[in-house]
């Protein structure tokens, strides 16, 4: 629910509107000041507002309630991007944010070769992935949890890049908050398991929410509101609530078997317009052929992604996880060529030039 204050009205309205909401609903509210005006946006299960008690205060303009079941997610509940601060490296907004490295950790000496290869071709955020959710058993599954995260933390000091690791089990949690990551992962498979979104939501590190092999638009998002809102089973808010989660688009199963997955371009586009939070997408897993890694990059950014996430491994011929869609000496090129054609675009919407993205 939006809650529209009358151009001009006071502090003291808008309070009163909060302090009905809160106190007769036991929901939260959010405030957002514009030009003039304030808008109220009501949090949780909105539904058992009476709106008529609400539009008799003084100073309030309009009621509108939100019908997107992802609200916290949505872009009518909060307009303007959502710019989120990674140990200075900002992911959102006009800002193009990469993030790069190994899809698994093998080795100290692999993951610091990779790292490093990273850095120097100008990743912002290090990938740095300890466990892996596979299809098989008999594949390469990743490290035991504890010595995993100790080259992480080798990885960090190589390079001096903040690091972004996939959770997969609730029970690594803590350890992974132990020890330094910057940035918790959820991945594809992991997408719609909402008792791990819910403890997500009791943290307040940055969350890359990874788009679900068959989920539409409207699951994804409403799986990024379940870390965003601090919803109890009650419906009321709890107090918690992530509001730092950055999606990731990865495409989808379809019948096409030359590909990993199908990547809808016209995705980006429609979901950045749908919500505010920061989309960034993946060139690798979509593919699966570092042949294709390249110019699928360049599409994704061109449609007005907010950055990419991609494979860079030192020696793909012998890798242990996804060899075949990482990259090497291309990842400075794709990097660079990245910026400069988000840079243009940039230009191109001040010069009249339609911008990647209709906001």
């Amino acid at each position: 629910m939006i809650i529209h204050m009358v151009e001009g009205a006071s502090e003291e309205q808008a309070d009163r509107v909060i302090d009905r909401i809160v106190n007769d609903y036991g929901l939260q509210c959010q405030t957002m000041v514009g030009a003039g005006s304030i808008v109220i946006g009501v949090k949780g299960m909105a539904g058992i507002v009476d709106e008529g008690r609400v539009t008799e205060l003084p100073g309030v303009d309009r009621v509108i309630r939100i019908t997107e079941k992802y609200k916290d997610a949505s872009r009518s509940f909060h307009h303007e991007d959502t710019i989120i601060n990674v140990n200075g490296t900002l992911v959102g907004g006009s800002n193009l944010t990469i993030f790069g490295g190994p899809c698994a950790i093998e080795s100290e000496q692999q993951a610091v070769d990779s790292s490093v290869m990273a850095r120097d071709a100008g990743v912002d955020i290090l990938r740095a992935f300890v466990d892996k959710s596979r299809t098989s058993p008999y594949d390469y599954r990743g490290l035991e949890i504890a010595r995993g995260l100790e080259i992480v933390k080798v990885m960090k000091e190589a390079t001096g890049l903040p690091v972004v690791c996939e959770l997969i089990d609730l029970r690594h949690l803590d350890a992974f908050l132990e020890a330094g990551i910057d940035v918790v992962q959820i991945g594809a498979r992991s997408a719609q398991y909402s008792p791990l979104l819910e403890e997500l939501s009791r943290i307040r590190t940055p969350v890359v929410l990874k788009h679900g092999f068959g989920n539409d638009l409207n699951e994804w998002l409403c799986a990024a509101a379940y870390i965003m809102s601090g919803i109890d089973r009650s419906g009321k808010n709890t107090g918690a609530g992530n509001p730092n989660v950055i999606l990731c688009y990865r495409g989808i199963r379809s019948f096409e078997s030359e590909t990993r997955f199908a990547a809808d371009i016209s995705m980006i586009p429609l979901v950045r317009g749908k919500s505010h939070l920061p989309l960034i997408a993946d060139p690798s897993h979509s593919s699966g052929d570092r042949a294709l890694v390249e110019r699928v990059s360049y599409g994704f950014v061109a449609a007005g992604a907010n950055g990419l996430e991609f494979d860079i491994h030192s020696n793909p011929e012998e890798a242990l996880c996804d060899g075949r869609q990482a990259v090497r000496e291309e990842a400075g090129r794709i990097v660079s060529r990245s910026r400069a054609i988000h840079a243009l675009l940039a230009e191109g919407s001040e010069s009249g030039i339609p911008a990647a993205v209709s906001k």
